[in-house]
């Protein structure tokens, strides 16, 4: 279960960051508006998700 988590957490954290150079290679090296950091900022909401997930997971692999 931990390395699905991990796995989870890579996939989202990789999410905004190719946003991010989608957004540069789409738009030829323009200067960025708001809208570009609003959904690049909003497309980091799953590695959110992620790191929740991990904690409240945390404690269900141990055996009382």
């Amino acid at each position: 279960m931990k390395n699905v988590l991990v796995l989870i957490q890579v996939l989202s954290i990789m999410f905004p960051i190719m946003i991010f150079f989608g957004y540069i290679i789409m738009d030829e090296g323009d200067q960025f508006t708001a809208e570009h950091y609003m959904v690049t900022g909003l497309s980091a909401i799953p590695f959110v998700f992620a790191l929740l997930v991990k904690f409240l997971m945390s404690g269900a692999d141990k055996e009382k």
